[in-house]
């Protein structure tokens, strides 16, 4: 009768660990599920990071093409300056404008000059005597 118990108790220390063994891969089923979403959320981060790192890319190449043309802007505006009028150069201008300006101006006839000139005649005559 011996045999019986032991063989009763060597079937139930199966049964137990058959129960543990299917225990410990449940266990091992859910962590490689978690493994796999979190395998699948990192590709989806690099897939993100790449994304973004080329929208960076592009913006820094649109930065620097728009560097180069406000760069090139620059230069030809330097250039453009050097063939510009300077502040006295205009006032010489305005001056020599003002003064042949036929609005503003008052001219003298001929004969209104003729007889100017015969007045100062007449009075640098009397100052001579």
């Amino acid at each position: 009768m011996p045999e019986k118990v032991e063989t009763f108790d060597f079937s139930r220390e199966l049964n137990e660990l058959n129960r543990r063994v299917r225990m410990i891969e449940i266990k091992n089923e859910k962590l490689e599920e978690r493994i796999l979403a979190i395998e699948k959320k990192i590709e989806g981060l690099q897939t993100d990071l790449k994304i973004y790192s080329d929208l960076s890319s592009k913006k820094v190449e649109d930065i620097k093409q728009q560097m180069t043309q406000i760069k090139e802007e620059m230069e030809n505006l330097k250039k453009n300056i050097d063939q510009l009028a300077t502040k006295t150069e205009l006032q010489k201008i305005k001056f020599f404008l003002d003064l042949f300006n036929p609005l503003t101006s008052n001219f003298v006839t001929k004969e209104e000059m003729e007889r100017k000139i015969e007045e100062i005649k007449s009075v640098l005559k009397q100052e001579n005597k």
